[in-house]
């Protein structure tokens, strides 16, 4: 006891400090407790969503009700919806969302007319098929059989009842196979093109050019006449100033046999009656 004076004030600061422990410890417990349930309960509805979702899921993909029942056919104008559907005849019967689209697709192009085609699914059980058609382009003269092929040299398939065309013949291509028979079919394609750019009314006279020289492409005419020698390099070379001077030859020279227009800023003509170059010179 110290003289003179009152007990002192005890220090209350470690006591809160004591207690405050506690209390947080308390909240503290508390908040771990609410948040591990809201965890579980969290946890639970997941579960059973998943349980849920994988049997919809199962369902879906097995479901008869979703199986391919019709195939809408779009855009057909040379073909018919149905060769298109005669095609795609495998996946009817087959559940519609486990289809893959680019396999349908991919079977549509088995009709020679179907250059690309689009899909699309159509709930219950419907394919919508969207095509773009090849366009014709010329006659192909391969092994003894004419084929109709595209406007990018691709083989349709034989002429015939249901692929004839007035169209010009290529020829020469016998001795050409695999990658080479495409670039030549290609390539002729393009001359063919590339002459009616130049000469529409004109090209459309073509009967056909044989692609089987190297050196050039020879040209011969619905109408008869002279057998025109193109340039492969150019194959417009020369053309438009043959057309102006055809009068000219007509009554200088007369009939011809041949006309070159392969060289630069030169024709040169084989009169019929000239005897002096071979045919195959």
């Amino acid at each position: 006891m110290i003289e003179g004076g009152p007990f002192p004030e005890p220090d209350r600061r470690y006591w809160r400090r004591r207690v405050n422990r506690h209390v947080r410890k308390a909240r503290r417990a508390r908040r771990f407790l609410r948040w591990a349930g809201i965890l579980a309960s969290n946890l639970a509805v997941g579960a059973v969503l998943v349980v849920s979702g994988a049997s919809v899921a199962r369902h879906v993909v097995t479901s008869s009700d979703l199986a391919v029942r019709t195939i809408v056919v779009e855009g057909t104008m040379r073909t018919t919806p149905k060769a298109v559907e005669a095609a795609l005849s495998g996946f009817v019967g087959r559940n519609l969302v486990e289809l893959d689209l680019d396999d349908v697709a991919s079977a549509a192009t088995r009709d020679p007319w179907v250059r690309e085609a689009s899909v699309k699914r159509m709930l219950p059980g419907t394919l919508r098929v969207s095509i773009v058609e090849r366009a014709p382009g010329a006659l192909a003269l391969l092994h003894g059989a004419v084929h109709v092929i595209d406007d990018r040299g691709v083989v349709m398939g034989p002429a015939g009842p249901g692929l004839a065309f007035d169209l010009p013949l290529l020829s020469g291509l016998d001795r050409l196979q695999g990658r080479e028979l495409e670039a030549a079919l290609a390539r002729g394609v393009g001359f063919l093109t590339t002459l009616h750019e130049a000469q529409p009314a004109w090209s459309r006279g073509i009967s056909e050019l044989d692609l089987s020289r190297a050196d050039r492409v020879t040209m011969r005419r619905v109408d008869g006449g002279p057998e025109l020698l193109l340039d492969p390099e150019r194959i417009d070379r020369n053309v438009r100033a043959y057309l102006a001077l055809q009068p000219t030859i007509a009554r200088k020279i007369g009939e011809a046999r041949r006309v070159d227009l392969r060289w630069s800023r030169r024709i040169s003509i084989l009169p019929a009656g000239d005897p002096s170059v071979t045919e195959s010179e």
